[in-house]
């Protein structure tokens, strides 16, 4: 008789963070290195290599609102309880 098997539940993918992609995308569009987005934000080169491997919303204020107005990225928080986030990249 076949042993009972548990079904492997698969894991829930966390939401997409849409600020971190239009940023990732933009640099890439506009052909931007760490060296000149480090210059944009006002902070150094090492300092960005750090922040490029994170969330924006886990950059400095004023670092994240410098490249998103170099961007062209707007952020509009909903004040619901949902509390969602729209990103426009003009």
């Amino acid at each position: 008789m076949p042993k009972c098997v548990k079904k492997f539940q698969t894991a829930k993918a966390p939401p997409i963070d849409w600020l971190w992609a239009a940023v990732l995308e933009r640099q890439r569009v506009y052909g931007m290195t760490l060296e000149e987005m480090a210059v944009v934000a006002g902070i150094t080169y090492p300092q960005m290599r750090r922040y490029i491997a994170m969330s924006p919303w886990d950059w400095s204020r004023t670092a994240r609102e410098r490249v998103c107005d170099k961007f062209g990225i707007s952020i509009n928080i909903s004040p619901n309880l949902e509390s969602i986030l729209e990103v426009r990249v003009s």
